[in-house]
């Protein structure tokens, strides 16, 4: 998992207001009328009140109000068996951001109602990622596996983002082969498969699969730090970050009702 920074031109447009006169009697000017003459009506000016709307497209609570499409679900429902996987981790976090916890509290610290931005995200699935978990030593000779990346977003995006998932990585794959690189330029060897893995859930698991979403998450609401290839550990960083607030929420059960009333 990572974030990329994205560097955005910003474009300055000055907008010109017309302001619409009225005419007024000087203040000086003094009416003489006939004592039986009854009095005018006073004229009221129109009072401007803003509409309100009580289906707001941006409330998960609409009382009374007919049930707006959801246009992402539609769309994951239509990818097939990969639509479906996500599309259970997305009802699993919206369900977990729309009530009150130690997790939806964390997000709320940067955005007040984070259950509706997170239901405005689009999600796209790439199928040309890289497959294999890459074995290497590092400068102490110690044997370090990097697995293939499970998802990707553009740090601080915001809302109507899109989250772009490995086909090949955890979030789908519960297991993948082993390439081994020689740090001396020597042939590359193929190995075995080995396990995936999302912090300490194993791939291709419901509870990986929300950690997956709840991290890229933190990354479009900036709450956590940009971790491009992992420089650093800094992408286990914030997964353990992610898992201190939200662990319990992940591993809760839920039932299949709760899961349905939160799309």
């Amino acid at each position: 998992m990572y974030s990329a920074p994205r560097s955005i031109l910003a474009v300055a447009l000055l907008f010109m207001s017309c302001l619409s006169g009225t005419v007024a009697f000087p203040q000086g000017v003094n009416f003489i009328r006939r004592a039986a003459d009854p009095l005018p009506l006073a004229d009221t000016p129109p009072v401007s009140v803003p509409s309100v709307n009580p289906c707001n497209p941006a409330s998960l609570t609409q009382v009374g109000c007919k049930a707006l499409r959801d246009l992402v679900q539609e769309d994951l429902a239509a990818m097939g068996k990969p639509g479906q996987k996500i599309l259970r981790a997305r009802e699993r976090v919206l369900g977990i951001l729309k009530t009150e916890n130690a997790c939806s509290a964390w997000f709320r610290g940067k955005d007040p109602n984070p259950a509706a931005t997170f239901r405005t995200l689009n999600f796209a699935v790439d199928g040309k990622a890289e497959d294999f978990v890459l074995q290497s030593k590092d400068p102490g000779n110690l044997t370090i596996f990097r697995n293939p990346y499970v998802a990707k977003v553009f740090q601080d995006d915001g809302a109507y983002a899109t989250v772009t998932i490995n086909k090949h990585g955890a979030f789908f794959a519960p297991m993948a082969s082993v390439v081994e690189v020689w740090k001396e330029g020597g042939p590359v060897d193929h190995r075995g498969p080995r396990s995936t893995n999302v912090g300490p859930y194993a791939g291709d698991t419901l509870h990986a699969q929300v950690l997956v979403l709840l991290h890229e998450f933190g990354h479009l609401l900036d709450l956590l730090p940009t971790d491009g290839n992992n420089v650093d550990g800094k992408s286990v960083q914030n997964t353990i970050e992610v898992l201190r607030f939200c662990r319990a929420q992940i591993e809760s059960k839920v039932r299949r009702g709760a899961l349905v009333a939160a799309r």
